[in-house]
């Protein structure tokens, strides 16, 4: 991943299609059978849609050497080429998306090929070397996180976890946080305060890393009090519920703070080329971004520290935002060279050098000893990151009914209003409500249900 050219953010969200309703109608609402003889590749075209500039030419040549008579073609995500490929039964091979987000709307739909037959026959992605991190890549028609396996996450991170400056917390006589210890999310809101400098109007180091409202953040946030966004049966949202209002509180608080970025006062970029610029105390991405240091600012490295995710409650929780990877379209012309790539890119040659990178976490636990530990800063982090695997969970944030990013623009619209007319977080939370719910109730209507 090229991360200096490009936002992890903005990468480590869904596709985000949201499919019409000629589209939807063309497809199951219950998921595909797997096949119990996958199908074999093909050579010809291998057509990939990802980010531009993350599988590199490199990357291509390899594969291609690798597996003969095949030829990968690139194209660029873009939701609305995908929907009308998908509508037009002309798919690509193979989709980039955030299992996180997805997995229960496309394989609901049947738009997603069932793959538990491709992994029951791999000899490289085995059912027992996986990490539990992919089980947000299964859908058993009812909930996220159980029954059959539609995609599998190239490299990942627990996305509540954060680093922080040292040098920046000693300056401002703040004691820096032991980072195997969550602390929470008051206790971080109030050291963002002091760590914040302004002056004349003028905002020149911010405490905070970058906040923003949705439905991964202020989900992940109420699990960590017991509480849940959507409904068991992932059709109704509530965020009048005391752990949402809790979370909601505390993006409202330090957003009308400005501590860090929000969504009333975006970043100029993204979280790593603030902090690197000394113009953030603090960073509010997972572990791949100590790979992003070493390749860019490894001078910061022996002042940065990785940190447990906060906790709003009691319950120590620590989820992906993504888990970005790939599923194969349904209707794909080439599946099995399909999963041959996801093989080969998530699990395989393709993945070593990532991962040896430190650039995300691998799916697989053997891979885990490829994490760099070389330095004192490899080492503390890899620490750090080794206790919190304990801590991942599915928490049921997406829904068959819409996609996460139509939910996550609904709360943003919501929130960016809230915050700038001073409405209460009580009115904001029956807002949010009433609308996620009629958007989830446009997609029940769509979906025949």
């Amino acid at each position: 991943m090229p991360h200096s050219a490009l936002s992890r953010r903005s990468v480590l969200t869904s596709a985000g299609f949201i499919a019409g309703a000629a589209a939807l109608s063309a497809c199951g609402n219950s998921g595909t059978t797997a096949s119990k003889t996958p199908v074999k590749a093909k050579t010809g075209t291998l057509t990939i849609m990802s980010v531009q500039g993350e599988i590199t030419p490199a990357e291509v040549a390899a594969f291609e050497k690798a597996h003969p008579g095949v030829k990968i073609k690139q194209i660029n995500t873009d939701p609305t080429r995908l929907n009308a490929m998908l509508a037009a039964g002309n798919p690509p091979d193979v989709v980039r998306d955030a299992g996180t987000d997805v997995t229960p709307y496309i394989a609901s739909r049947g738009i997603a090929l069932n793959l538990d037959e491709y992994f029951a026959q791999s000899t490289v992605l085995k059912e027992s070397d996986i990490l539990p991190i992919n089980n947000v890549w299964k859908w058993n028609g009812t909930a996220q996180g159980k029954g059959s396996r539609y995609g599998i996450a190239k490299d990942w991170s627990q996305d509540s976890m954060w680093w922080y400056n040292s040098d920046m917390w000693s300056a401002a006589g703040l004691k820096a946080p032991d980072p195997s210890q969550p602390i929470t999310y008051d206790e971080l809101a109030d050291a963002a305060k002091k760590l914040t400098k302004t002056s004349g109007g003028k905002t020149s180091v911010y405490g905070l890393f970058t906040t923003t409202a949705s439905m991964n953040r202020i989900g992940a946030m109420a699990a960590t009090a017991g509480g849940r966004i959507l409904s068991e049966d992932l059709g109704t949202a509530d965020f009048t519920s005391p752990e949402a209002i809790a979370a909601l509180t505390w993006l409202v608080d330090v957003a009308k703070a400005k501590t860090g970025y929000s969504l009333i006062n975006p970043s100029p970029d993204w979280d790593g080329p603030e902090y690197v610029a000394g113009k953030q105390a603090t960073s509010g991405q997972g572990y791949w971004f100590g790979g992003f240091l070493g390749s860019t600012a490894k001078a910061y490295q022996s002042k940065t520290v990785f940190a447990a995710a906060p906790m709003l409650g009691k319950k120590r929780v620590s989820p992906s935002f993504g888990a970005v990877g790939y599923w194969i379209p349904a209707k794909a012309s080439n599946p099995g060279a399909a999963f041959q790539f996801i093989e080969w890119y998530c699990g395989g040659a393709g993945a070593h050098d990532r991962i040896a990178a430190g650039n995300g976490l691998p799916s697989l636990k053997s891979m885990l000893s490829l994490l760099p530990q070389t330095t004192a800063f490899d080492k503390a982090a890899f620490k750090v990151q080794s206790d919190e695997l304990a801590y991942v969970d599915v928490l049921g944030n997406a829904t068959p009914y819409a996609q996460t990013t139509a939910l996550d623009t609904t709360i943003a619209k919501a929130f960016t209003a809230a915050v700038g007319s001073g409405t209460s977080v009580a009115k904001l939370a029956d807002q949010l409500t009433k609308d996620v719910n009629a958007v989830l109730a446009n997609g029940k209507k769509l979906a025949g249900k």
